[in-house]
C-alpha cells in the first residue's frame, strides 16, 4: 500500500502549487505509485533495496527488448513534474532488476519525470527514456548492466542528464554492448509512424515491430563522472540526433574496448554520428588503457539517413574543423588528463534542487524549491577562462 499527501510546494513558478507526497518503503509499493503517479506528485523512497518485477511493474513493455522492473508512463509538466526521490539523499535506495540478461531496471515513458538521488542497478539496461521529453536523471549512480546504462530514444527531447556516477557496464554476453549514455538509436532499428517502412532499418522490419523514432533532440550530458568498468564508448551519440550537448563531464576510458565483443569497434571515448553537437569542458583520462581517440566523428550514411542527420566525414581522434555538420568538438576545449581527475559532480550545482525540512511529527517532508538554470563550474574546467552561466 502506498499514501498519499497533499502538501505546499514551492517551485520556482509564481504563485504557490499543491503536490502529492507519496512515502514508500516497500518494491511493491513503489512499483504501484510510479506506474499510477500523476503530474506534482513526488513519490521518496525509504532507505533499503527494492526488487522490481517485470511482470508486475504495469509496463506494457516495447519489443524487441522487454520492459521495465519499474515504470513512469504518465506524464507530469513544467510546474508539476512527477518526481522519484530518496529520502534521505545520503543513504540513497538501490533499485534493482533481477538479472542482466533483460529488462530496464527503470523505464520512462512519460514527460516532465524527475529521477533523484537513486541507486539503479542489475538489468540489461540501467535507465531507458522512451519518448519521454522534458526527463530528468540527477544524482543518481548507474551500475552494473548487461548492456548500456543509461539510453535516450524514441522521440525523446530536453532530456537532462546531471551529476551522475556511471561505472561497470557490457556485463553480458560478449561485451559487445556497454556504453554509458546511448542517445539515439541505430539506423538499422530506426521506425516511426509518420514514416514510410522504406525510410525505416532493415531490423526494424525483419523483427516485425514498429522500431524507434531516430528524432533525439537537445539531450544534455553535463557534470557525470563515467568511471570504471565501462566496456564501450562512455557516449555513443547515434545518428540522426541533433543538438546534444555534452560539458564538464570526467569519462576515464580504463576499460573501453577490453571485452572479446567489443575489441574492433570500440576504441574511442565519444562517437559523435550525430549532427550538431556540442562538446566541451570534458576531461578524458585512459587510465591503463590505451584508448587514443577521445571524441569521433563517424559518419552512418544509409539509404534511410539523409546526410543532414550524420557527420560528414568520419574523423579522430577529435571532430573535424568542417561546419557541414554543425559538431563543435575541438581538442582546444577538452581536456586530456595524465592522473587521475577529480570527481566533477560536486562542482556542479544542481539543475533540478531538493531542500528538506522536517515536520513538527519528526517525519520527512519535501519542499521543491528551484529548478536550477544555473552552474557553478569548478576551476578545472574553466578552460578558456570563463565560466558558463546557464544552460542554453
Amino acid at each position: 500500500m502506498f499514501r498519499r499527501f497533499t502538501l505546499t510546494a514551492l517551485s520556482c513558478f509564481i504563485g504557490t502549487t499543491l503536490a502529492s507526497q507519496i512515502p514508500v518503503s516497500t518494491a511493491s509499493a513503489l512499483m504501484t505509485a510510479m506506474s499510477s503517479a500523476v503530474a506534482g506528485d513526488t513519490i521518496v523512497v525509504e532507505e533499503g533495496t527494492y526488487s522490481g518485477d517485470l511482470a508486475q511493474s504495469g509496463d506494457p513493455g516495447n519489443l524487441p527488448n522487454g520492459s521495465g522492473y519499474f515504470w513512469v508512463g504518465n506524464d507530469g509538466t513544467a510546474a508539476h513534474p512527477i518526481v522519484i526521490v530518496a529520502k534521505n539523499p545520503a543513504h540513497p535506495p538501490i533499485l534493482q532488476g533481477s538479472t542482466i540478461s533483460s529488462g530496464y531496471v527503470i523505464h520512462v515513458t512519460g514527460e516532465y519525470v524527475v529521477l533523484k538521488n537513486l541507486i539503479i542497478t542489475q538489468g540489461d539496461k540501467g535507465v531507458v527514456f522512451d519518448n519521454a521529453s522534458h526527463g530528468i536523471l540527477e544524482d543518481c549512480e548507474i551500475f552494473n548492466s548487461g548492456s548500456e546504462l543509461v539510453h535516450v530514444r524514441d522521440a525523446s527531447s530536453n532530456v537532462i542528464l546531471s551529476r551522475n556516477h556511471l561505472h561497470s557496464s557490457g556485463n553480458g554476453g560478449d561485451g559487445s554492448v556497454g556504453e554509458g549514455f546511448y542517445i539515439g538509436t541505430d539506423q538499422a532499428r530506426w521506425g516511426a509512424d509518420d514514416v514510410p517502412q522504406s525510410g525505416w532499418g532493415d531490423k526494424a522490419i525483419s523483427e516485425g515491430y514498429g522500431g524507434y523514432d531516430w528524432r533525439v533532440e537537445n539531450t544534455q550530458v553535463m557534470c557525470n563522472y563515467v568511471s570504471g568498468g565501462v566496456s564501450a564508448e562512455c557516449i555513443d551519440n547515434k545518428e540522426g540526433t541533433q543538438f546534444t550537448t555534452v560539458k564538464y563531464n570526467v569519462f576515464v576510458g580504463d576499460s573501453i574496448g577490453l571485452k572479446p565483443g567489443n575489441q574492433i569497434y570500440d576504441d574511442s571515448y565519444i562517437d559523435q554520428k550525430g549532427v550538431k553537437g556540442l562538446f566541451t569542458n570534458n576531461i578524458f583520462y585512459p587510465g591503463a588503457n590505451n584508448i587514443t581517440k577521445y571524441i569521433a566523428e563517424v559518419n552512418r550514411t544509409f539509404p534511410q539517413v539523409p546526410a543532414s542527420l550524420t557527420t560528414d566525414a568520419n574523423s579522430s581522434p577529435w571532430c573535424d574543423a568542417s561546419a557541414y555538420d554543425g559538431n563543435d568538438c575541438s581538442p582546444q576545449n577538452n581536456i586530456v588528463a595524465t592522473s587521475p581527475p577529480a570527481d566533477p559532480r560536486s562542482g556542479c550545482s544542481p539543475y533540478f534542487d531538493m531542500n528538506w525540512i522536517a515536520l513538527g511529527n519528526g517525519s520527512a517532508a519535501l519542499h521543491r524549491i528551484s529548478k536550477q538554470q544555473s552552474e557553478t563550474v569548478v576551476s578545472q574546467f574553466d578552460l578558456l577562462g570563463r565560466k558558463y552561466h546557464g544552460i542554453k
